[in-house]
């Protein structure tokens, strides 16, 4: 058990233990030089779209109430312990602690059934509210119905998509709108095409397609090229959101294409090796990311004009979004909107102002 000040916060790790890495950021990675900030969700991008779209999907936060009147046992289950898991972490432990709760972590390591014994868990403690980003589809779905026949109010976060936003099963979903953490990065990535490369790249991809928010991430970039007319063909699409292997994988890719014209990664792990692969190799291939941490925003400032462009999540606003839709189901008071979508920032080279908010100068 780790003990906050203020809020209690007991660890639950499952099964096994969570994938964490020491030299990378954000979603789907971690770093020692970083805040918690950033993130990944689900399916097919039409299908995706028109489940959230049909669910009174809104990008408005919860309303604020004065729901809970007594101190409340939280649970929060995460797909690991990477950054912007941290800022989840973190995010929720500083409303929790406002109200006098305490907070319960749990570790799913994108299994579930991991998950469905860290719910188990959750459980038997007795939560009032558990906050859950699925670690699957359809095969989350049985730890979520347990939870919620247990009594236990539901919170989706950060990979919600038809069974997870279904009323009967949760009291509300929050998340980023992954496809516009692609298109954000992708809009970008076409202006440099155009006025860089002659409206025509090669471009290698980084993705962490084991999450499905990361398939809609992709499924972004690339509407994004192709609706700006460019002619992008990708040379190679590897699994690669750690940063170790992603250093690994982008260092392959650079020596079977010679002729590479940019990389896109798909998480904040993809886009630290691949900015760490291309420096190291002494190249100045252009590397477009995705997520946000301080290791991302001093890459972003460095003087090499190596990582151009990254957009981020807010798993502070994210955490404390749900935190107040279990509130308010505990409180007997429907959410209203009961599915939010937050957007995506983006965080550009040639804009230092926003890099500069983010690191806190």
């Amino acid at each position: 058990m780790v003990v906050f000040a203020g809020a209690r916060t007991t660890a639950f790790t499952g099964l096994r233990e969570p994938v964490i890495k020491e030299e990378h950021h954000m979603h789907l990675s971690h770093s020692k030089n970083r805040r918690g900030q950033r993130a990944i969700t689900a399916g097919v991008v039409i299908a995706a779209t028109a489940l959230l779209a049909t669910a009174c999907t809104s990008t408005a936060p919860p309303a604020s109430t004065t729901s809970a009147t007594k101190a409340l046992k939280v649970g929060v289950i995460m797909l690991q312990g990477d950054t912007y898991y941290q800022g989840i972490q973190s995010g929720l432990e500083a409303a929790v602690k406002a109200d006098g709760g305490t907070v319960t972590t749990g570790l799913s390591n994108n299994d579930p059934a991991t998950e469905a014994q860290v719910a188990q868990n959750m459980i038997q403690a007795k939560m009032d509210m558990i906050l859950m980003q699925p670690a699957a589809d359809d095969a989350s779905l049985p730890a979520m119905k347990a939870i919620t026949a247990a009594g236990i109010k539901l919170v989706c976060y950060g990979n919600c998509l038809g069974n997870s936003i279904d009323p009967a099963i949760v009291s509300g979903s929050i998340q980023s709108d992954n496809t516009a953490l692609g298109t954000g990065t992708g809009a970008a990535a076409a202006a440099y095409i155009k006025s860089k490369l002659n409206g025509t790249a090669k471009i290698a991809i980084l993705n962490c397609d084991i999450a499905s928010a990361c398939k809609l991430r992709k499924a972004g970039f690339k509407q994004a090229l192709t609706d700006a007319g460019v002619n992008a063909t990708y040379v190679t699409d590897q699994e690669a959101y750690l940063t170790d292997k992603a250093t690994t994988v982008t260092t392959g890719i650079l020596t079977a294409n010679s002729d590479l014209d940019m990389i896109w990664a798909s998480n904040d792990g993809g886009s630290s090796g691949a900015t760490l692969a291309v420096n190291n190799a002494g190249k100045k291939i252009p590397v477009f990311g995705t997520d946000i941490s301080a290791q991302l925003a001093q890459f972003l400032e460095a003087p090499d004009n190596v990582l151009q462009v990254t957009t981020g999540q807010d798993p502070i606003k994210t955490a404390q979004g749900a935190y107040q839709m279990g509130k308010n189901a505990v409180a007997g008071i429907p959410n209203n909107p009961a599915n939010v979508q937050l957007p995506g920032i983006v965080y550009d080279r040639s804009n230092p102002a926003t890099i500069n908010q983010f690191l806190g100068k």
